[in-house]
């Protein structure tokens, strides 16, 4: 072993006990964000994607100036920093589904050394049994054949490391622990433009695990977009938190604000922000939730809303006055504003019981539900493919898409409730809602947004192909319900 290789070592193990030393948790991101409770993706329909590459988004400053700098941390030493010696040669495998001995003679270590790596890292961890990706990296002192040091990999902070250390009398002995890596909190910005796969397109973007990524999105989107409705086309900027070692990403720890463009040319985009916001002002419990620029946050009832966000241009009301025949005549449900061709969706499981043209209503879909109650959407422009009645759909399916058939002034959604054949107001049926950001937490969730909006802007987003129309304008519309 060379001089270079001898200091390298003897150096390691004195900065191991400094870096146990200075092992306070740093955080670069701007405060201390609670890691988000273990989520389980939702289930997508379909997948879409591809994807463009990213831009990163440098480590926030902390919030607190009058904070004391975390102080320096020692650097922990790898081996992998052998392989800059000509006199050490530095190899590497995957343990796999193999046992430890069967790997180490794959990366052509003796017999004999192989066991003296066993019996080390047995003394300090199970030698029985491995995941799939576990990796070893070996350091071999070419002129010997001899092990001089060896590290076993299992994840970016489970760490397993032996080298050899002199002993009073004897050899020197492979001496085994486990590293005490500190992870750090950094913020991160990615770009996707989605292509034929949604996964896909997170992965290439950097977004893994895919699974901990999709199950955060289908948070912050909730109320604004489904991931099932996300298009080849579409494009995301993302900025959260990750945890990373030596530079190296553990895991993500959060998203912090989500910026969504459909694909479709006319559509606009929204931006979301992780915001956790008190109740009740003084009581220390804050509800955590994702809000719009406006400071909302949709909420999902029993119901769920067949146009999500869309604005009620018109409540139910037994005794409305009717715009176009001014004479009193009850109107049956609840209009929602929308464009001409916007989906309708289920607003729960059940059982198409038609779809067609029906006098003022236009074209009409009505699905039967459980105890007795039957949802009716009026209006519409078309019907979703291969929809009949009959036919059972699950909630939030497309049935159909906005459109203004019939007796009305405008395009909308004209959605009714009827439970045993006598029309009921559907709010009264806990539809989907929207919570706005407490008074008393506005300004906090301001000066949030304006930090998150910054990081965002900073995020390099790909051009979409095509002009972007102005959305269109929203007017109160009415109809005759049949």
């Amino acid at each position: 072993m060379s001089p270079l290789a001898r200091a390298a070592l003897a150096i390691a193990g004195g900065a191991a006990l400094l870096g146990a030393a200075l092992a306070p948790f740093f955080i670069r991101a701007g405060g201390v964000q609670t890691p988000p409770p273990p989520a389980n993706a939702a289930p997508i329909g379909a997948t879409f994607a591809a994807s463009e590459a990213i831009a990163e988004v440098g480590a926030a400053p902390s919030s607190d100036a009058g904070a004391e700098a975390a102080p320096p941390r020692a650097p922990v030493w790898r081996v992998g920093q052998l392989a800059d010696d000509s006199d050490v040669k530095v190899v590497e495998a995957v343990v796999g589904r193999r046992s430890l001995l069967a790997s180490l003679a794959g990366a052509h270590v003796s017999r004999g050394e192989a066991q003296r790596v066993a019996n080390s890292l047995g003394a300090v961890r199970s030698v029985e049994h491995f995941a799939p990706k576990d990796a070893l990296t070996v350091a071999i002192d070419k002129a010997t054949d001899r092990v001089i040091a060896f590290e076993l990999v299992t994840s970016p902070v489970d760490v397993w490391q032996g080298r050899e250390v002199p002993q009073p009398s004897g050899g020197p002995k492979l001496e085994t622990r486990k590293l005490e890596l500190v992870g750090d909190r950094v913020r991160v910005g990615r770009a996707v433009v989605v292509g034929s796969d949604l996964r896909a397109s997170l992965v290439d973007a950097g977004l893994a695990p895919v699974d901990d990524v999709l199950a955060m999105l289908d948070d912050a989107l909730e109320g604004h977009a489904e991931l099932s409705d996300i298009r080849p086309g579409a494009r995301l900027r993302v900025v959260g938190t990750q945890e990373q070692v030596d530079g190296a990403m553990v895991r993500w720890l959060a998203l912090e604000a989500v910026e969504y463009f459909p694909a479709a040319p006319n559509a606009p985009s929204v931006r979301v922000y992780s915001f956790a916001a008190e109740d009740d002002p003084g009581d220390g419990h804050k509800r955590h939730g994702w809000y719009d620029a406006k400071g909302r946050q949709p909420y999902h009832g029993g119901f769920r809303s067949p146009v999500p966000f869309a604005r009620i241009a018109s409540r139910f009301n037994p005794h409305r006055m009717h715009p176009v025949l001014h004479v009193v005549m009850p109107h049956n449900g609840v209009d929602f504003a929308a464009p001409v061709g916007a989906p309708v969706y289920a607003t729960a499981a059940g059982v198409v019981a038609s779809v067609g043209r029906e006098g003022p209503c236009g074209n009409k879909v009505e699905i039967a539900h459980a105890g007795g109650l039957t949802s009716v959407y009026c209006h519409l422009s078309r019907f979703a493919q291969g929809l009949h009645a009959g036919m059972h759909v699950e909630q939030r399916q497309l049935i159909a898409y906005v459109g203004q058939t019939g007796r009305v002034t405008g395009p909308h959604l004209h959605f009714g409730m009827k439970r045993g054949g006598v029309f009921v107001d559907p709010l009264s049926l806990r539809l989907d809602g929207v919570r706005v950001v407490p008074r008393g937490s506005r300004d906090e969730f301001e000066k949030q947004r304006v930090e998150l909006d910054a990081a965002l802007d900073e995020i390099a987003l790909p051009a979409a192909s095509g002009s972007i129309a102005p959305e269109p304008v929203e007017t109160e519309t009415f109809y005759e319900e049949p």
